[in-house]
């Protein structure tokens, strides 16, 4: 599916939630194998609450021809508390970007982390910043390649011996 079907990028609406819970399972189905079972089944349900059930995020979909075909969530500035660490992140941070499988590859990440860079920007932050692990080499390389930088100040390890990375793109005045 491509950009030339007029994508419309929008607030999912409450009852979407359990369809960006099915684009977010089939777009991080990959890294399952990859995983260990019980760190997995606990991501799977962590990331399900989050997608379904908080209110404090903005949940960010791609639509084409009445069809979402990614997601994305932005979340405020916040404390974090994952096993005995603990930290503060000062900028919003987005998560949780999920395409289509059969979607990839035509400009509808771009679009997603272009609209939450813009909403972080006009709500006046400096910068933003995001989350991914050594699993998700595609998607690390496509946010350096948008200038996104380590931060290390915000990794974490949900489990021993394994890192989440952090990552900061600061915005130009």
């Amino acid at each position: 599916m491509s950009l030339q079907a007029n994508p419309i990028v929008r607030e999912a609406t409450a009852v979407e939630r359990p369809e960006i819970v099915e684009i977010f399972r089939a777009s991080y189905s990959e890294y399952a194998l990859e995983s260990d079972p019980g760190f997995w089944s606990l991501y799977q349900a962590s990331t399900s609450e989050t997608l379904l059930n908080d209110e404090s995020v903005q949940r960010i979909v791609v639509d084409i021809d009445d069809k979402i075909v990614g997601s994305v969530l932005l979340c405020q500035p916040n404390n974090r508390k994952f096993g005995k660490a603990e930290f503060q992140n000062p900028y919003p941070e987005m998560r949780l970007l999920g395409i289509l499988p059969e979607c990839r590859n035509g400009g509808i990440a771009s679009l997603l982390i272009n609209e939450c860079e813009n909403r972080t920007k006009t709500a006046g932050y400096a910068a933003i910043t995001l989350h991914t692990t050594v699993l998700m080499q595609t998607a690390k390389a496509m946010y350096e390649r948008r200038g996104y930088m380590r931060f290390a100040e915000i990794d974490f390890d949900p489990v021993p011996g394994f890192t989440v990375w952090g990552y900061i793109k600061y915005f130009s005045k």
